[in-house]
């Protein structure tokens, strides 16, 4: 019988101790996550912004696609339940996740207007089309859903 209670208070021990770490680790695995995905829109961005010429606004221009992948929870990765993306000098992303805390990442890059000021997103599939244009600043990459 104390062996029983021994087995079992020793289980309950190990797996507070490896619970919490795990969810470090998807938490951890939602920031990387977060952070490529905002690399990708960079990347689309500055590749737009250096190999086209921006068009008049109204004229359809150079276009690139990017597909976005909000995960919705797994084993690995902890759950986002909303992602915002916002343009500026760069991009900037703010994933708010299941549990509660907000990752932000930003990368620079050309001037990004984001349709409507941002986009939210909830978890799955979606695509984005970045187009660049002239405004009265210069050119600009502007990103709406596709």
């Amino acid at each position: 019988m104390i062996r029983v209670v021994l087995a079992c208070l020793l289980t309950v021990a190990i797996a507070s101790v490896a619970f919490p770490a795990a969810d470090a680790a998807r938490a951890d695995a939602t920031t990387v996550e977060v952070g490529t995905i905002a690399n990708d829109i960079a990347h689309a961005a500055a590749s737009l912004a250096a190999t086209e010429d921006p068009t008049p606004t109204g004229l359809a221009g150079a276009r690139r696609y990017v597909a976005v992948s909000v995960p919705s929870g797994s084993w690995r990765a902890a759950g986002v339940s909303r992602l915002t993306i916002r343009g500026g000098d760069g991009v900037e992303l703010a994933a708010t996740t299941a549990s509660g805390p907000t990752v932000v990442r930003r990368v620079g890059g050309p001037r990004v207007r984001v349709a409507g000021e941002r986009l939210v997103f909830a978890p799955g599939e979606h695509r984005l089309r970045l187009t660049l244009q002239a405004d009265s600043a210069g050119p600009v990459v502007v990103v709406e859903p596709a």
